[in-house]
């Protein structure tokens, strides 16, 4: 399988027949067993999966390990204790955001150009609260209604960055939430498990 959705030229403007047709490629990855790992992802992983599967996508997270897990499998540390679940490779995750790669002229490595933020570019901007609020909601509604529309394109980083940066201290909010979150999982919640 492509790590993405193929090489374009810089001069690329995503067309209604591409949109398409990453759907289908994404639809590919999120109908097989590992699937329920994009629901898991959380973020825009977590809603395009949503997107694309529909009503399955909720019941297919409490199904478990899928039958891949030996084979694509992420190690989840409670305690003392080691689990296995579900995971995607970079690859996939690159799919079901719809990412092209673009060869950039006088640069070593390639552009990405994708129809929606790519997981770090989503982590990092002022939409993660670390759950799926309205405004982020109305945002995926907005985009996807101009992309089906004709009226948007896939984008690099650096407009990405720009274009959901929203809340500008909300990363920094969501870095301090998480570090406190697992130190009291840890300190707290943990210990008395055993």
């Amino acid at each position: 399988m492509a790590g993405c959705l193929g090489w374009r030229q810089l001069s690329f403007r995503g067309t209604e027949w591409d949109y398409r047709h990453y759907e289908g490629r994404a639809y590919e990855i999120l109908a097989s067993p590992r699937g329920r790992a994009a629901i898991l992802e959380g973020g825009i992983v977590w809603r395009l999966a949503l997107e694309i599967l529909g009503n399955d996508a909720r019941q297919r997270a409490a199904e478990g390990p899928s039958s891949d897990v030996l084979q694509y499998a992420q190690e989840v540390q409670l305690g003392q204790e080691s689990y296995l679940d579900d995971a995607l490779t970079a690859e996939e995750i690159d799919i079901i955001c719809g990412t092209y790669k673009v060869a950039d002229a006088g640069h070593v490595e390639p552009a990405h150009l994708s129809w929606w933020p790519r997981p770090m570019q989503w982590k990092t901007s002022g939409l993660n609260l670390g759950y799926w609020t309205q405004q982020a909601e109305q945002w995926f509604v907005t985009r996807i209604g101009n992309i089906r529309q004709g009226c948007a394109e896939p984008m690099n980083g650096k407009a990405w960055k720009s274009s959901i940066r929203i809340h500008s201290g909300a990363f920094k909010l969501r870095t301090v939430c998480d570090r406190e979150s697992d130190k009291f999982l840890s300190d707290k919640l943990l210990p008395t498990m055993h």
